[in-house]
């Protein structure tokens, strides 16, 4: 039997229950009944197919390979999107002191809640991007073209942020490179995961997709991270790179740099075969499948899955939206579950600490409060890298629940050591370890699982609205915790930090009594267990067996 019948098999078995998935009209008893039914049909023939589809997945994973395109291709996108991403959040973190003498001395206005909205900005753009991209320019131009206009936002940005005659030049600086940011954070996992062959699809991808993109989650946020300190390295006074007030500018020529880079390569680029297949048709996603794989059978085989993923999003009426994902009654554990972790990442107090360390080492003198950023920023670096490794190996809420203890004694030390400070000498460098300790358990615990469990606790008819729900939830706590945190540290010194205290300490309560282990369950398992105490709890759920949809091979995102 060939590859492509072989896989065949395997999307019959999928498209017997898909168009159940994505009605637009969701009855969800009738829904969850189908699936006890799709599961239960022939039952004779379920264990050959899974036994066949398993072989034909083992076929293609030989054949398949990862080419010299794929990979200057996730580079540059990286390079181009990801890095901006994360040099917009670091860039303003040790520039204050500087930019604000800078303006003094120009005889312009800057006060401390002029900086607190510049920064926080960036909160608003991410949000306006995270819809822009997907929904606006995504839908008539494609992913590829998406991030090549993306960096029209970011040309704007840098030149706001340094041609500035006023504070709210920049503020509008900062609202264009969150757009960036908003844009990369839609698109570009999406990107990745359409070019990716399947062995190694979740080592390009972000942790934004599914549990199958855990590994590959590596290149996306590790772009991220890189920009974040390479931001603090050239803007570290200390340093003697851009860290002055005659030399701030450049800061905000660097990402206008490789904004122009990923110009040059990004169009000789493929663009994702699923957009092309949807919009120009079979022969030109085919031509973009050859640059990324030599092997025509692999070819064949993705054609066929995106040809049965396109025919199934015809037939159906499509997912749940908005307003049904917020009225179900079946999902409304799983949407408080989902929207609170999103939540944990920005009221964790994270994004005080990205936007806001050097003040924080300033006000507890510290010596050289931009370097200890800086370092900060390496040491985040290699968590992430180490946390992704290890998501998998401890479960879920087990992390969640040792992370906010560690948040708690972190946030704790990190008081005291602004209490104690005018009485011992090395209070200082205890707020550099108690900092350090919440990047390291932000890093394992909210940092590492909030993206991906929204993955793990919803079903494939609603887990695309429910992502987008999260990143709109997520960019607006960036932008409060952004805008309010300076204004909150000069109001409640020395014991700031006791906010983040109280909001470890109710999550941590949350985390124990309603975050589901996601950790070698099925959707359907982690459905059941979320709805015990509501009328659907007698439902027979779906073995762990049919949950193939929510992974399957070559997924073509809405567009």
């Amino acid at each position: 039997m060939s590859l492509s019948t072989l896989h065949n098999a395997k999307l019959s078995l999928t498209s017997s229950f898909r168009g159940s998935l994505n009605s637009d009209h969701v009855d969800e008893p009738e829904l969850w009944l189908s699936f006890r039914k799709a599961a239960s049909k022939r039952p004779g023939e379920k264990t050959p197919l899974i036994k066949e589809e398993d072989r034909a997945d083992s076929q293609l994973k030989d054949k398949e390979t990862i080419s010299l395109t794929l990979l200057a291709t996730i580079f540059i996108v990286t390079l181009g999107s990801s890095f901006q991403f994360g040099y917009g959040t670091g860039v303003m973190n040790n520039s204050e002191e500087f930019m604000l003498s800078y303006f003094h001395n120009q005889g312009m206005e800057y006060t401390l809640v002029h900086w607190s909205i510049t920064v926080s900005c960036y909160g608003i753009g991410g949000l306006l991007g995270s819809i822009i991209g997907p929904k606006v320019i995504g839908a008539h131009f494609g992913r590829k073209a998406t991030l090549l206009w993306n960096n029209v936002f970011l040309a704007v940005s840098s030149y706001l942020m340094i041609y500035a005659q006023a504070w709210w030049h920049q503020a509008i600086g900062r609202v264009f490179v969150g757009i960036v940011a908003g844009i990369a954070t839609a698109v570009v996992p999406t990107y990745f995961s359409e070019l990716s062959p399947i062995s190694i699809r979740g080592a390009v991808g972000t942790m934004n997709l599914n549990t199958n993109i855990l590994d590959l989650s590596l290149k996306h946020q590790l772009g991220i991270t890189v920009g974040i300190v390479i931001s603090q390295f050239l803007s570290t006074p200390s340093l003697h790179i851009f860290g002055s007030e005659d030399s701030w500018q450049y800061l905000f020529v660097v990402p206008a740099v490789f904004g122009a880079l990923q110009c040059v390569v990004l169009p000789f680029c493929p663009e994702s075969p699923s957009y092309l297949y949807q919009t120009q048709g079979r022969e030109a996603a085919k031509r973009s499948l050859q640059r990324l794989q030599s092997d025509q059978d692999v070819v064949d085989v993705y054609l066929n899955m995106i040809e049965e993923e396109v025919q199934t999003m015809k037939n159906s009426q499509g997912t749940l939206s908005t307003t049904q994902l917020f009225s179900s009654k079946v999902l409304r554990k799983q949407l408080i579950v989902g929207i609170a972790v999103q939540l944990m990442m920005q009221f964790s107090g994270i994004d005080a600490v990205f936007y806001y360390s050097t003040k924080i080492f300033r006000e507890a003198d510290v010596s050289d409060p931009e370097l200890a950023t800086t370092l900060l920023g390496v040491i985040n670096v290699f968590i992430t890298i180490v946390a992704v490794r290890y998501i998998d190996v401890a479960g879920r809420k087990v992390l969640l629940t040792t992370a906010w203890i560690g948040l708690m004694a972190s946030y704790l030390l990190l008081t005291i050591s602004f209490v104690l400070k005018p009485y011992y000498d090395f209070m200082d460098m205890l707020s550099v370890i108690s900092t350090t300790g919440v990047i390291i358990f932000f890093a394992f615990g909210p940092g590492c699982i909030a993206w991906f469990i929204i993955a793990e606790i919803f079903p494939l008819y609603a887990r695309d609205t429910a992502m987008s729900a999260g990143i709109f939830i997520n960019w607006a706590a960036n932008w409060f915790v952004a805008f309010t945190f300076p204004n909150l540290l000069e109001a409640t010194q020395p014991y700031t930090f006791l906010v983040f205290v109280g909001t470890a300490a109710f999550f941590l309560h949350f985390t124990k009594q309603f975050v589901p282990e996601t950790k070698g369950l099925s959707i359907a398992e982690v459905t059941e267990q979320s709805n015990r105490n509501i009328c659907l709890k007698e439902i027979p759920y779906a073995k762990p067996e049919i949950e193939a949809p929510a992974t399957n091979m070559y997924i073509v995102r809405g567009h």
